[in-house]
């Protein structure tokens, strides 16, 4: 089974597109015209405007779709469709779920609301995995920091104020991890862009949305969007990119093959070592994305749920999660009780709690069939 992605911000180049552009004239005559300049100008003469967020992304959407037709012209329509960050447009259009004007419309509204803030910043940390980059940032010392994209095992992504990703790279560099700068203008995929949300939230609500053709793995949720794609793509903006929680999801729903669609193989390297540290999900936890509300059943499915939910509060309490604690302490594995000083670690806290409960229920259905995940018998 295949799937088609499609990069974000950074995979733009000189020259990206170019041939596209004389394949499809009408099309990029239409996208000229939204616009109001020249795409071919701006992707051969305008190195300088090419890293300008206000410019990047209607050209990597515009240059994304064309893309996609070319290949779907070739080879068919693939099973699934994702896109990293502003890619993720490019996949919505490519699916049908908007028309190709009006996508460009939104992704050149986003594209300025964005660039409209400023004073944000973003770095990639190489080497930790999520958890201990959330460590990372605590012990350093700069906790206003957020983390905006899981790429892979061994990127992340942080995002904050300007001053406060300087002083993290170069705590980094002291503390012997590889933290680098990115160049883009702003905060992206964290509490700073809620502000460009709120705008951009009224152009998604007054643009047409179809059911897509094909399923497209949302950023923000690691599953296939549904009914409620301009919700789901206001918060796009201020939500992290789980890149690699997307990634597990079409492996685990049988994707083989995965083409991307880009001026730069990107998410190709991404991609690979995810699926060099995947492993194929059993019958039973099948279906249990991180970020996914988990399908269990039995005595266990109550605590799950509320968990759950508490993991996915936007500040989570600590109170909370020293109500729902003693609810938990049969279970073998069960986390001992820390009330956290933040909402991060208490999150950690919360997950340990959830992923002990998963195996345990999954135990409890495979003895007793009468217990159902889902609805699904195994």
């Amino acid at each position: 089974m295949k799937a088609v992605v499609f990069p974000g911000q950074g995979a733009q180049r000189k020259g990206m597109g170019v041939e596209l552009f004389e394949r499809y004239p009408r099309l990029v005559e239409q996208a000229d015209a939204v616009l109001g300049y020249s795409l071919h100008d701006l992707c051969t003469d305008g190195a300088d405007r090419l890293i300008d967020t206000r410019y990047t992304q209607p050209a990597l959407f515009v240059t994304g779709y064309l893309g996609y037709l070319d290949h779907e012209h070739r080879h068919g329509a693939p099973a699934m469709l994702a896109g990293h960050s502003i890619g993720e447009f490019v996949a919505l259009a490519a699916a049908g779920a908007l028309d190709f004007i009006d996508a460009l419309r939104l992704v050149d509204r986003r594209a300025r609301i964005m660039a409209a803030i400023r004073d944000g910043a973003m770095a990639a940390v190489i080497g930790p995995g999520r958890d201990e980059v959330d460590a990372l940032i605590a012990r350093l010392g700069v906790d206003g920091l957020e983390i905006a994209n899981e790429n892979s095992p061994t990127q992340t992504i942080v995002a904050g104020l300007s001053g406060e990703i300087d002083a993290f790279v170069e705590r980094c560099r002291d503390a012997g991890t590889r933290a680098v700068r990115l160049r883009v203008s702003g905060a992206f995929h964290s509490r700073h862009m809620r502000p460009a949300a709120a705008e951009f939230a009224q152009a998604l609500r007054e643009t047409p949305f179809q059911p897509p053709r094909i399923p497209v793995i949302a950023n923000v949720t690691a599953r296939p969007h549904d009914a409620q794609i301009a919700e789901v793509m206001a918060a796009h903006l201020y939500s992290p990119v789980r890149w690699m929680q997307s990634v597990h999801t079409m492996l685990d729903a049988g994707v083989s093959e995965f083409v991307e669609i880009g001026p730069a193989p990107v998410l190709g390297p991404m991609i690979d070592e995810i699926r060099a540290g995947w492993r194929p999900p059993s019958r039973a936890a099948a279906g249990w994305p991180e970020f996914a509300a988990p399908p269990v059943g039995g005595e266990h499915a109550a605590l799950v749920a509320a968990l759950h939910a508490l993991y996915g509060s936007a500040s989570p309490a600590a109170a909370d999660w020293a109500a729902l604690w003693p609810r938990g302490v049969d279970v073998a594995g069960w986390p001992p009780l820390e009330l956290a000083a933040t909402p991060r670690a208490l999150r950690r806290q919360i997950r340990r709690a959830l992923e002990t409960l998963i195996p345990a229920a999954a135990s409890a259905q495979r003895a007793d069939p009468s217990l159902h995940l889902h609805g699904r018998h195994p």
